[in-house]
């Protein structure tokens, strides 16, 4: 059974190279620049556009899903068949950006919540909604981390190369896992005299274990 504990967290992110410090403390903050410039080139309120990049990136690059979530805002404000549009993620997944894109409009010059709530019920999967809440939230966010395989392979300590699929993980062991990683971020900070919050932490750590294990 897991248990909230930091150790295998805290040993990746005091391993980590200054780089990887550098791109983790701001990954959630240029991924949401890169969704405000889809929002403004194609004239998407950025929520939806942060909604959609999250309800396509399960088992999806990170550079296809910014393209992929191009491609299904250019066909939502052109009127174009979503049909015609390939992305790397299944179906189901292809479906839910859809229904983000179609929600009924409202008055965009502000997020209204019930806009938020109905986006994060149409994502539905504890990672794609962490995901959507780290990029839409990354200047706010406090207590939500996006828990993939990686994630979790850093907080057990293992190292092999496991898809960074989360969907496996029951909902205990999910929170388990983000109460890790809040923990981890707690006792970081408490020593060194820093203020990294947790999804930077798992920023930073995702990207230090990826690059242990030569993964791309």
């Amino acid at each position: 059974m897991l248990t909230v504990k930091a150790t295998q967290i805290l040993k990746t992110l005091r391993a980590a190279k200054p780089w990887h410090i550098e791109f983790g403390m701001t990954w959630y903050a240029r991924a949401y620049k890169q969704c405000q410039q889809i929002s403004k080139t194609h004239k998407v309120p950025l929520v939806k556009v942060v909604g959609v990049l999250a309800a396509l990136s399960p088992n999806n690059k990170w550079e296809r899903n910014v393209m992929d979530t191009m491609n299904m805002c250019y066909a939502y404000v052109n009127n174009e068949q979503y049909s015609d549009v390939k992305v790397c993620t299944y179906n189901a997944n292809k479906d839910k950006a859809i229904r983000i894109l179609e929600i009924t409009k409202t008055n965009w010059d502000y997020t209204p919540n019930w806009v938020v709530k109905e986006i994060e019920t149409i994502l539905s999967g504890r990672k794609t909604t962490a995901f959507f809440r780290c990029i839409d939230n990354h200047t706010s966010n406090i207590d939500t981390v996006c828990v993939d395989g990686h994630a979790k392979n850093i907080y057990t300590g293992e190292r092999h190369a496991l898809s960074s699929n989360g969907s496996n993980m029951t909902p205990r062991q999910y929170r388990v896992i983000t109460d890790s990683y809040i923990k981890a971020a707690k006792l970081y900070n408490k020593k060194h005299g820093t203020t990294i919050l947790p999804y930077q932490v798992q920023a930073i750590t995702w990207v230090a274990h990826r690059e242990k294990l030569g993964i791309k």
